[in-house]
């Protein structure tokens, strides 16, 4: 029994993501329109396309599209816009920022604190 609610919880959790995901590739045009005009103030919260993001905001030549974090305001993740270069973890050496490629410009994000 305890088996199968662990397997449920995972399946759901799963789903869930693979559905942000869907989302949030099927708004990328939009997502990229509010990014070439996003600055470093940021937007918050701001619903682009299928997406409700926590803020959206400009650091450098990159901009981050924050979905959520990881417990009590730490560890943001999201996505980024990185039109110029592959975004590389450069920021302070308390954070640990790591990047994903997803599809053109586009990388899932996530910091750690």
């Amino acid at each position: 029994m305890r088996k199968a609610v662990v397997c449920a919880a995972m399946m759901t959790l799963v789903a869930c993501g693979a559905a942000l995901e869907e989302r949030v590739v099927r708004s990328f045009a939009e997502m990229e329109r509010v990014a070439r005009t996003a600055g470093p103030d940021g937007l918050r919260p701001r619903k682009v396309g299928q997406v409700e993001f926590e803020s959206v905001y400009r650091d450098g030549d990159r901009v981050h599209c924050v979905v959520g974090e990881d417990g009590p305001h730490v560890d943001p993740y999201g996505y980024v816009w990185s039109p110029v270069r592959r975004p590389v973890d450069d920021s302070d050496p308390a954070v640990a920022s790591s990047f994903e490629h997803i599809q053109g410009p586009w990388y899932r994000w996530s910091d750690s604190y």
